[in-house]
């Protein structure tokens, strides 16, 4: 029998194939990292790369959509010991379909935190990557039915584009499923708090080295010269965020989101003239 308690704390990252959710299991070379993700094939080709680099990697293929996989990914957890960190990475954005974009970064959400709210012991620590496109007070006209969505994705996505004909359905379905993940972690994080863990989430603004980050670059002229700080994120400043807040120097921190978008959203609000910081609001741009 594996004597659990003699070996490193083990961290499960999901998106683990992507920008953000390598950087944190390199960030977490000291864990065991267990990484899922969607395609089996890019499970299997991170975890090689990490395991190359002498993380203790290992490999699970998941569809956080289905409430079994979700399921399935704690109980392999509870099986290797029970997690010490949980990193909800997992996330889609557009030009997906927004009926996937809710099913995956909200929907997916709550599968990882229902399955994994029964783990949690004293001591953990779960952070879910949210966006600074969730700050975007568009989004928060639907918070009622992003905190108890009843409906399945297709469904919401048509009630949420309803009342909001004119913003383009891609950009809309991102930033209220992102305000989604914050929200559920602000309403999930007593019932981990009950059980002497904290659940955070973290917001990464426009990154230059995702594939979205990219994207945004392309069709904007967003080079980090809105920012006070006057330079773009990386996926790697995002890692060192969540090594932080996984840590006990953050011990008292929990429900909480943290903005780390390079102060774009404090100029949004500060320095934009009133109508184009109306227009990012709406997600006009």
């Amino acid at each position: 029998m594996t004597d659990h308690k003699s070996m490193p704390p083990l961290a499960v990252i999901t998106g683990g194939a992507g920008h953000i959710g390598l950087a944190c299991a390199r960030r977490f070379r000291d864990y065991r990292v267990l990484i899922t993700d969607l395609r089996p094939e890019a499970v299997d080709s991170a975890v090689s790369t990490l395991q190359a680099e002498g993380v203790n990697a290992v490999a699970m293929p998941a569809d956080i959509t289905r409430h079994a996989d979700a399921k399935a990914l704690a109980e392999a957890a509870h099986d290797m010991g029970g997690f010490s960190v949980l990193v909800h990475a997992a996330g889609v954005a557009p030009p997906t379909p927004p009926e996937i974009i809710y099913a995956v970064n909200l929907y997916g959400t709550i599968n990882i935190l229902e399955a994994f709210e029964p783990l949690v012991h004293p001591g953990v620590v779960g952070v879910c990557v949210a966006s600074m496109a969730g700050h975007r007070t568009l989004g928060h006209r639907f918070d009622s039915l992003l905190l108890e969505p009843e409906q399945g994705p297709a469904e919401l996505a048509r009630l949420i584009e309803a009342e909001a004909p004119s913003t383009p359905k891609h950009r809309l379905a991102y930033a209220t499923s992102k305000r989604g993940t914050i929200l559920q972690v602000q309403r999930r994080a007593f019932a981990w708090g009950q059980r002497q863990g904290r659940l955070l989430s973290v917001s990464p603004g426009v990154l230059g080295d995702t594939a979205m980050g990219a994207r945004r670059q392309e069709n904007l002229d967003h080079s980090g010269n809105d920012s006070p700080l006057g330079r773009l994120g990386s996926a790697s400043d995002i890692a060192e965020v969540v090594r932080f807040v996984t840590s006990p120097a953050a011990s008292l921190m929990t429900g909480v989101d943290l903005l780390v978008d390079g102060g774009y959203l404090a100029a949004a609000d500060h320095q934009f003239e009133a109508d184009r910081r109306e227009k990012w609001h709406a997600l006009e741009f």
